[in-house]
């Protein structure tokens, strides 16, 4: 506000900010609502998909490996609202994978296998996720082809996603996050493992579940099945819908109003002169990575020389690290 050079300028902006702030009240109303409706139906199950800030091992705090680099390890939280079950924690390093959209969908998909089973006639199951903007991670075409394999899949009859007002996207992983990193900051962390068992103690009343991600589990799931229409900007709209009734298109909302209609979007790719037809998914994907991942030669440099200070345990771990 103090930049503007005019008063028409400050009122456009406060205008704006204005608006911006509606816009993120109205995506909390949206989660708190679902929230609500997930409690009072079985059949509906929303969660609050993020990942953690990167936390590195070894925590050595001794002066001759202060600034030494460290071994990055993620966090993605699958945390389900209005039901008893506690936040998934899926965790791996860098060693084991990236932190990209393979990833992200990668998790998702196994903590849908773990929880569920396919669907029979006539049950029905909804899925909603709640996730920030960020686009290589949760807003892209690899989550879009996800949504839609789920569906294929029979583990729901409709999967949603709507998304938090950038600069306003606290949703209730960061509270379980704020809980790891009271855990983190009295605790010795040599090693990956050493990350997970924290996060296992960091909640004794109503323990996180761990799942600990494996190059296996990482798998090179699809972002071409889906038709890509022209016009479709899938990082401008709020709210995403498929359906198992009509599988062959995409629904979106640019606002989270539940007044605001449905534009659709054919996202099946027929062939010329056919009928429409479902988008095909694999039975299986191929994993996204075939073997451990290299670190950076420097960083595994850094690792070796802070081998005196660790435990025998850790020694061996980091030993046993590819790098490049």
């Amino acid at each position: 506000m103090s930049a503007a050079t005019s008063e028409e300028e400050k009122r456009k902006i406060a205008v704006e900010s204005e608006l911006h702030h509606r816009k993120a009240e109205k995506a909390y109303t949206q989660l708190q609502s679902d929230t609500e409706w997930a409690k009072a139906n079985a059949d509906c199950h929303v969660i609050s998909v993020d990942l953690q800030g990167v936390m590195y091992t070894p925590n050595l705090t001794h002066s001759n490996v202060y600034y030494q680099r460290q071994l990055s390890n993620f966090n993605l939280c699958i945390q389900e609202l209005g039901k008893e079950d506690p936040a998934y924690m899926c965790v791996w390093h860098e060693g084991i994978a990236h932190r990209g959209s393979i990833e992200v969908a990668s998790c998702i998909l196994k903590w849908v296998k773990t929880k569920f089973t396919p669907l029979t006639k006539p049950e029905v199951r909804k899925l909603i996720i709640f996730s920030d903007r960020c686009c290589g991670q949760n807003n892209n075409w690899r989550m879009l082809n996800l949504m839609s394999m789920l569906i294929s899949m029979g583990y729901f009859t409709q999967v949603e996603q709507k998304f938090m007002v950038s600069g306003h996207s606290f949703l209730p992983c960061d509270r379980s996050f704020a809980t790891i990193e009271k855990r983190r900051k009295v605790s010795v962390l040599h090693t990956p493992d050493d990350v997970s068992k924290m996060i296992l103690e960091a909640q004794p009343a109503k323990p996180f579940k761990v799942m600990r991600m494996q190059c296996e589990d990482f798998r090179h799931l699809p972002d071409s099945v889906l038709k890509r229409p022209a016009g479709l900007q899938i990082t401008s709209v709020r709210w995403l819908k498929v359906t198992v009734e009509d599988p062959w298109n995409l629904y979106a909302r640019q606002s989270h109003s539940l007044f605001e209609g449905w534009k659709s979007w054919l996202i099946s790719k027929p062939k010329q002169g056919a009928t429409p037809q479902p988008p095909y998914f694999a039975s299986h994907y191929p994993r996204a990575y075939e073997s451990p991942l290299p670190i950076k030669k420097n960083k595994r440099q850094d690792l070796m020389t802070m081998l005196n200070y660790l435990p025998a345990a850790a020694r061996s771990f980091y030993k046993s690290l590819q790098s490049e």
